[in-house]
């Protein structure tokens, strides 16, 4: 269960040997204490909830919050990988953590930067659902085009915003925010052909 599809995976996997020997004596010592991948995955998300408290005069202690849970969302696999205990429910946890950021992070820029509203709550919808059906699409094995991942950028513009007492995100979320309209859009039409189909042949 993951939100890549079949033409990333390998270079996902790839990517995934490197992060796991990177991350291999953290790992270690997180095992022999019995930290579990779910507890990281829940730490990273209280650090993503901390820096989302943390006004722009505090720019620089929300910047090391968010990197607390970007680097959780890198270590909570690996340790699930190490540790022999992959299966399905934790992957699930991890997906949704996974996209906290993007659902919380929206609701403080509209707080701290003054952000346009609408475009926070219309990016944050459309990213969550079209995730949501990503995973489905993959689940079902579906060939699914490449998409643009934004949330790691809009991570960054909002710490950008921070620093400088301004909204740097609001454009950048209206824009993909259309975007993974459209693309969710696609994916359903593509999943509902699927059913479709699979019921034809039933019939």
């Amino acid at each position: 269960m993951d939100s890549f599809n079949r033409r990333e995976r390998a270079q996902q996997r790839r990517f995934a040997e490197q992060r796991d020997r990177l991350f291999r004596p953290v790992v270690s010592r997180l095992m022999d204490r019995g930290v579990t991948s779910n507890q990281v995955s829940l730490f990273g998300v209280g650090s993503l909830a901390v820096a989302c408290l943390m006004p722009p005069s505090l720019a620089l202690a929300a910047a090391i919050f968010i990197l607390l849970y970007v680097l959780c969302d890198g270590i909570d696999g690996p340790l699930a990988r190490q540790s022999g205990k992959v299966h399905d429910g934790g992957s699930l946890v991890d997906i949704v953590a996974d996209q906290m950021g993007v659902v919380l992070l929206t609701a403080a820029a509209t707080y701290h930067l003054d952000a346009f509203g609408p475009a926070m709550v219309l990016f944050s919808a459309a990213y969550t659902v079209f995730i949501g059906l990503v995973v489905y699409a993959n689940e079902l094995d579906l060939n699914m085009r490449l998409f643009v991942r934004s949330k790691y950028p809009f991570y960054a513009l909002y710490v950008v915003g921070l620093y400088r007492h301004s909204d740097a995100v609001s454009l950048f979320c209206g824009l993909f925010a259309l975007y993974y309209t459209v693309e969710s859009a696609l994916v359903l039409k593509k999943l509902y052909d699927y059913h479709a189909s699979r019921q034809a042949e039933a019939d």
